[in-house]
């Protein structure tokens, strides 16, 4: 296999110390202007590029981000996170090693340690569950940034969502239409994102004087079938409500298919309300009322934190932010079916 090209590659066939194509690769003053444009010139004819192992180590630093995340691809939101939080890192010169722990937390915990020992300068975590006891224990020393939901705001550095206000736009925007058979559909395994939608849901309806009717049913690696499952067990306790806000959008989107394979229109008999505010948006048909959650804003600023932290800075201080969803009215919810 041919050999890596190197400075001292570059140095020999410039004529000139691989101190000075070092200098003349990061533009230092005091390299001439036609060695800076020769040197530039035979390291992209030959293919160099830096080696940031040894540039680091030099500098006594890292330029890699760890990023452990539950799951990814279908349905789960933490694809969306993930790919926020590359391109801000890229954009700093960064990278990102990503472990996905497949809902496990032996693999989560793995995943931590293995990366804590490849030298990472900050974990972004988005748990499995709420206790992060095992996750802090693996990582020691190096700093943990926690994202999402399921995590104790007491952390010292936490990026979360405020999932008791998305209950309650859910409710107001679906009161507003004359709802006042609204059940919220959620899933396992308890959390404290699951916790704070059904409290804020809850907290919601019992202002309005409506009563609160809660199904948990099936599990978090296959939200769109429980979706499903729910809406058959409603159907066969004949409880379907005239609305019905689900815990995600993939359980939103099983709930949708059931209804209508059960001859029920969206939102003629039923109104749907989703969560997250994944891709459905670019599919006009689904039309999918939903609560967006600003995966965009927090994985930038999982990102600046974990430079700071990397940099040193603010490490003797704490950093928690908590990110506000927004309502995103499409087709799927509409007023109430007068009998």
């Amino acid at each position: 296999m041919q050999n890596r090209p190197t400075l001292k590659t570059i140095a020999r066939l410039a004529g000139v110390s691989h101190v000075a194509v070092s200098k003349a690769l990061r533009d230092a003053p005091d390299i001439s202007a036609a060695t800076k444009e020769r040197v530039k010139k035979i390291a992209e004819e030959i293919g160099y590029t830096p080696n940031l192992a040894a540039r680091n180590l030099y500098l006594q630093r890292t330029s890699t981000i760890g990023m452990v995340v539950p799951a990814m691809g279908e349905n789960t939101a933490y694809d969306l996170i993930f790919n926020e939080v590359s391109a801000a890192a890229a954009a700093h010169e960064f990278c990102v090693m990503l472990g996905s722990s497949h809902r496990s937390l032996q693999m989560e915990e793995r995943h931590c340690a293995m990366m804590v020992g490849n030298q990472v300068g900050a974990l972004i975590v988005a748990s499995c569950t709420s206790d992060v006891s095992r996750i802090k224990a693996a990582c020691g020393a190096t700093p943990v940034i926690f994202i999402g939901g399921k995590t104790d705001p007491g952390e010292p550095y936490a990026l979360l969502c405020d999932y008791r206000r998305s209950g309650g736009l859910a409710v107001e925007h679906l009161a507003g239409l004359g709802h006042r058979n609204i059940t919220l559909l959620t899933y396992e395994p308890e959390n404290r994102t699951i916790l704070q939608k059904e409290e804020g849901y809850t907290q919601a309806m019992e202002r309005r004087g409506l009563r609160p009717k809660i199904l948990r049913m099936g599990c978090a690696a296959n939200t769109m079938q429980a979706g499903m499952d729910a809406v058959e067990a409603l159907l066969e306790r004949g409880e379907l409500p005239t609305a019905l806000w689900c815990a995600s959008d993939y359980m939103a989107i099983g709930a949708m298919n059931t209804l209508k394979l059960h001859g029920l229109s969206v939102p003629g008999d039923v109104s749907v309300v989703g969560h997250d505010d994944l891709y459905f948006g670019l599919y006009p048909n689904i039309g999918l009322t939903t609560l967006h959650t600003p995966m965009a804003e927090l994985g930038r600023a999982a990102v600046r934190l974990a430079m700071d932290l990397i940099e040193g800075e603010g490490q003797e201080a704490q950093h928690r932010q908590i990110f506000q969803p927004a309502l995103v009215v499409r087709t799927s919810t509409g007023p109430v079916r007068r009998s």
